[in-house]
């Protein structure tokens, strides 16, 4: 049987699709566990976590997905950075840190956000293209389709000569992105659960990805 795949500017009817990949997907993610260590309730909290980011990124950034058969399979959310920090959607409920918040309390949560805010120290030092979101729905993975959503992005960026870099807790995943001409720059130790890995890679001329 074929299965046909396509990657597509995601739209606002996507989102609750989204938000089941996203849930899903960081189930086991080092980072996510590290944040939210009870399983019951990870998914859904992850779901609405992460899912509030990709509204915002609709809105003021880049969201791609990938339909496998006519579903989304899977999406990638980017950071732009000459989004305007005025927009509505900004300012729109829920926040972010309330969700996370609502769940594991303000103390903790005060913590968890004041230490990832450590991997700012390695961003890039011109304006660059924050990659903050690839997802693929379990059982799909491992097929190519999250490189291809990586990569439809690369190919916007590289042309406009911008700088991308991303944050993982993976060691897995750093080959993955490796292979997409990212480089570890720095580390932020997620207290003693995992480390947070920051990676660059410079725009590529055309033929040369």
């Amino acid at each position: 049987m074929t299965v046909e795949h396509r990657v597509r500017a995601a739209r606002a009817e996507d989102m609750p699709a989204i938000r089941t990949v996203l849930g899903r997907a960081f189930h086991d993610d080092s980072l996510v566990r590290w944040a939210l260590p009870d399983e019951t309730t990870r998914d859904d909290v992850c779901a609405a976590w992460f899912g509030a980011f990709v509204d915002r990124y609709l809105a003021v950034g880049r969201v791609d997905v990938v339909e496998v058969d006519g579903e989304v399979a899977g999406v990638a959310a980017w950071r732009v950075p000459d989004a305007p920090d005025d927009h509505p959607v900004l300012a729109s409920l829920p926040s972010v840190p309330g969700i996370v918040a609502a769940v594991v309390g303000p103390e903790r949560t005060a913590h968890l956000f004041a230490t990832l805010g450590g991997s700012s120290a390695h961003a890039p030092a011109d304006p660059a293209v924050y990659l903050h979101l690839l997802a693929v729905r379990p059982g799909l993975q491992g097929r190519g389709l999250g490189s291809r959503l990586v990569s439809h992005g690369l190919a916007t960026f590289d042309e406009r000569g911008t700088t991308t870099w991303l944050c993982t807790a993976e060691e897995r995943d750093v080959v993955f992105y490796e292979r997409l001409g990212f480089a570890v720059v720095g580390q932020v130790p997620l207290d003693d659960a995992a480390t947070l890995r920051a990676m660059h890679r410079a725009p590529r001329a055309p033929g040369l990805r």
